[in-house]
């Protein structure tokens, strides 16, 4: 998609953050409160704070970041809302806080169109992970155990209804399986120790959230829901590869209160696009597995307007089929 800017590695070489001062003189004037709806130390919470200490330099200011965690990332995303719109105050948001939030009804008064989108972080495809000692190496392994015990097998995600929800529901359709999905829903730290400890068989969730203890060798992608291979995870195929048509993913976008002046969510903007010509950065982020995408406030407004269409449709065939309650 061409409005889409994806990291390189030495594009830019060793790219320097330069201060934005010249451009607002005025803005911003102190420390900017980032709102993190998830809990520390789970993949969103690791790979945003990491993103955010890269743009202190150029916007001059430092990054607070405070966890207010509950209803899939909605009461941290509705006090975003509700912050004073002058741009000292913003937060990330996960495709739980645009789309499972307000399609469930998760908070009263929730409603996204109180949100102006700044941009996206990241974009990446959904993972079924299991541990290395677990007897499953393939997704085919797993579909079969799961047919010859149903109902036993778990599989975590981080809120019914949600992000990592959806997507093992769709393939345990697809897969004509009866396993037990089991929320974590303060994120995906939570999820990812659930499943190291034994708590669940496996666990649907982003390779970044897991990647740690993917190169440690405690944990396994059996397959990524998307149309072609991870660079992440080369090694590991697709749904489609296993004969699921199945494609999900997530993305990290970042957002102010709506009535935020445009000037400042310019600003906010140029600052974030700029980390990502950031030789540093790069490294971080091929080493982390973020899968780094950027989008500007356009493209980031339009791209949720679909991601929203889109999802609530498949939501409501799950419905209809009596695959989720509403």
């Amino acid at each position: 998609m061409p409005f889409l800017t994806t990291l390189k590695a030495g594009i830019v070489g060793a790219a320097v953050l330069l201060p934005l001062a010249a451009q607002a003189q005025d803005y911003p004037k102190r420390d900017i409160m980032h709102i993190m709806p998830w809990s520390a130390g789970g993949g969103t919470d690791t790979v945003m704070r990491s993103f955010l200490n890269f743009a202190e330099a150029p916007l001059g200011v430092g990054i607070n970041t405070q966890n207010i965690t509950g209803a899939q990332s909605g009461v941290g995303t509705m006090r975003l809302m509700r912050a004073r719109p002058d741009g000292h105050t913003i937060g990330s948001l996960t495709w739980d806080s645009v789309i499972t939030v307000p399609q469930f009804d998760l908070v009263p008064g929730y409603d996204t169109a109180n949100l102006a989108y700044i941009g996206s972080v990241t974009v990446h495809p959904t993972a079924l992970v299991v541990r290395t000692d677990s007897p499953w190496t393939t997704l085919e392994e797993f579909v079969a155990a799961a047919k010859g015990a149903p109902g036993t097998l778990t599989i975590s995600n981080v809120g019914t209804g949600g992000v990592w929800h959806l997507p093992a529901l769709d393939f345990a359709d697809a897969a004509g399986i009866d396993v037990r999905h089991v929320p974590y829903p303060d994120g995906s730290g939570p999820q990812r120790e659930a499943l190291l400890n034994g708590e669940t068989d496996a666990a649907s969730l982003s390779v970044s959230a897991a990647f740690p203890a993917i190169q440690s060798g405690d944990l396994r992608v059996l397959g990524v829901m998307a149309e072609a291979r991870s660079a992440d995870v080369p090694d590991v195929p697709t749904f489609k590869e296993a004969g699921y048509d199945v494609v999900w993913g997530s993305f990290r976008l970042l957002a102010a209160p709506a009535g935020t002046a445009d000037s400042e969510i310019a600003t906010l903007a140029a600052a974030f696009e700029q980390v990502f010509a950031n030789a540093e950065f790069q490294e971080l982020a091929a080493k982390t597995a973020m899968g780094p995408q950027w989008m500007g406030p356009a493209e980031t407004t339009a791209y949720v307007a679909r991601s929203q269409q889109r999802a609530f449709g498949l939501i409501d065939s799950l419905i209809e089929q009596g695959l989720l309650e509403q």
